[in-house]
C-alpha cells in the first residue's frame, strides 16, 4: 500500500461526535449558558488560536508544558487556547472596561491541552465557565463557588463536592520563614512532589543544596560564576515572578533579587520550611476537622490562628449559598495553578472525589499582568466532557 493509500484516521484524544453524543453535550452546553445568563452573564467569544505570549504570561512554564504552539505562516509562535481565562481577560483589556463597574461574562468552545498518557498527547475537550472581573465585592469568593456548585446540580450532577485551597494564605505562611522568594517557589513548586511522596523532605533539601538554591553557609554560591546555580535560578525566577520579564532578563532580576538579600537561605531554616510544608499538605477533607488540624499547625510556628478566618467565613458563606458543609472540602495542598492564582483556588469533583468536573480559582494580578489594569478577577470552568461521563 503506498503512502497515499492509508487510511487517515483523527488524532488520538480527538473528539469526533456521533448524533447522540453531541445532541448530549449540546443540551449540557445549553443548559450551562442559560444558568449563567440568569444569574448575571453574558455571553462572549474568544478566537481558538491566540499570541503565545497570552498563555506564557498566564501561567509561565506550569502552562506552556500543555499548550499546542506552532508558527503561522509570518512566524509569529500562536498557540492552541488551553483554557479561557487568558483570552477572556485580553478581551476584557481590549475593550476598556472600568474596572470600578462589575463584569460578568461567559463562554463555552474546545480547548486543547497535552496530556500525558505514557508520551504527550494533544488533548481536546469542552468547557463552559464564567469570569467575573473588576468591581469591589467582598463576597464575590463565595458568590462564584456556590454558582459553579449549584450549576452542577442543574446540570444532573447528584453529589458534587467542592474542594477549596488558598494560594494567598500559602504564601503568606511561607513568609514566617526566613527564606529567599526563590526557595519559597522552590518548595511550592514541589508541594504535589511531596504530598505524593514521590520526593521526601531529606531529598528536597539535598535536591535545594545541590541546585545551589542553599548552602551550609546560607548564601549562595558564586552566583555570577556557577553556571548550574545560575540556570536553577534562572528558572525558578522565570516561576516565581507572576508577571511577564519585559527587558529585563533573568539573570539580570537575579541580580536585583541579590542585591536586596533576597538569595541568603541557611539551610537549616529551608528545612524547617519544608518540614512545615509536609505537614500542611498532609491537611485535607471536611472543613471543620481541616481547619482545626490547620490552626494547631501554624500555632506551633507562631501564626495566630485567626490567620485563617477569612477562609472560615468563605466557608460560612458557601453554607448560606445552599452548598451543604458536608459538601465542602478544604485542601491544604491543592497545587492547581499555583503559578497564577492569587487568592482562592477550588475543583469541583464527584464520585469520591476521584471524578473532577472543573474549577477555578481567583487571579487578580492577570489583567495587570497582560498589560492592563490592576483589577480584581475570578472564574470557573466546567468539563463538559467530564459532567457528561458523570452523569450517565
Amino acid at each position: 500500500m503506498s503512502a497515499n493509500d492509508r487510511q487517515i484516521n483523527k488524532f488520538n484524544q480527538m473528539n469526533d461526535l456521533l448524533p447522540d453524543q453531541l445532541n448530549e453535550n449540546t443540551e449540557l452546553i445549553s443548559t450551562s449558558l442559560n444558568y449563567l445568563s440568569k444569574a448575571g452573564y453574558q455571553q462572549v467569544e474568544t478566537p481558538i488560536i491566540e499570541d503565545s505570549d497570552l498563555f506564557a504570561r498566564k501561567g509561565g512554564g506550569e502552562l506552556m508544558g500543555l499548550v499546542c504552539t506552532f508558527s503561522d505562516a509570518r512566524g509569529q509562535r500562536v498557540s492552541l487556547r488551553p483554557e479561557f481565562t487568558s483570552s477572556i481577560i485580553r478581551l476584557y483589556i481590549e475593550q476598556n472596561k472600568t474596572q470600578d463597574i462589575e463584569t460578568k461574562w461567559s463562554y463555552a468552545g474546545p480547548v486543547f491541552r497535552y496530556r500525558s498518557y505514557g508520551q504527550m498527547v494533544l488533548e481536546q475537550f469542552t468547557q463552559v465557565g464564567g469570569e467575573i472581573i473588576g468591581g469591589q465585592g467582598a463576597d464575590t469568593d463565595a458568590e462564584l463557588i456556590s454558582t459553579a456548585y449549584n450549576g452542577l446540580k442543574k446540570l444532573g450532577v447528584k453529589t458534587p463536592k467542592i474542594k477549596i485551597g488558598d494560594a494567598k494564605s500559602l504564601s503568606k505562611l511561607f513568609n514566617s520563614f526566613e527564606i529567599s522568594d526563590a526557595a519559597k517557589q522552590f518548595i511550592k513548586s514541589n508541594l504535589g512532589n511531596i504530598r505524593s511522596g514521590s520526593t521526601d523532605q531529606k531529598q528536597l533539601v539535598e535536591l535545594a543544596v545541590d541546585s545551589g538554591l542553599i548552602n551550609e553557609e546560607g548564601r549562595v554560591a558564586g552566583t555570577n560564576s556557577d553556571s548550574k546555580t545560575l540556570l536553577r535560578l534562572e528558572e525558578l525566577a522565570k516561576d516565581q515572578i507572576n508577571k511577564p520579564l519585559g527587558r529585563r532578563t533573568p539573570t539580570e532580576i537575579i541580580t536585583r533579587l541579590e542585591s536586596k538579600g533576597s538569595l541568603v537561605t541557611k539551610k537549616h531554616e529551608f528545612s524547617k520550611a519544608v518540614d512545615f510544608a509536609s505537614k500542611l499538605v498532609s491537611i485535607n477533607g471536611d472543613s471543620n476537622n481541616s481547619l482545626e488540624s490547620a490552626a494547631q499547625l501554624i500555632n506551633n510556628v507562631g501564626l495566630d490562628s485567626k490567620f485563617f478566618d477569612p477562609l472560615k467565613s468563605l466557608v460560612l458563606d458557601l453554607a448560606n449559598k445552599d452548598v451543604p458543609i458536608g459538601n465542602i472540602m478544604l485542601d491544604f495542598g491543592m497545587v492547581k495553578g499555583i503559578s497564577y492564582y492569587t487568592g482562592m483556588i477550588f475543583e469541583l469533583t464527584c464520585g469520591n472525589d476521584a471524578i473532577s468536573l472543573g474549577g477555578g480559582g481567583r487571579y487578580d494580578k492577570l489583567a495587570a499582568n497582560l498589560g492592563g489594569p490592576n483589577s480584581n478577577a475570578l472564574g470557573f470552568a466546567y468539563n463538559i466532557d467530564a459532567i457528561s461521563e458523570a452523569i450517565k
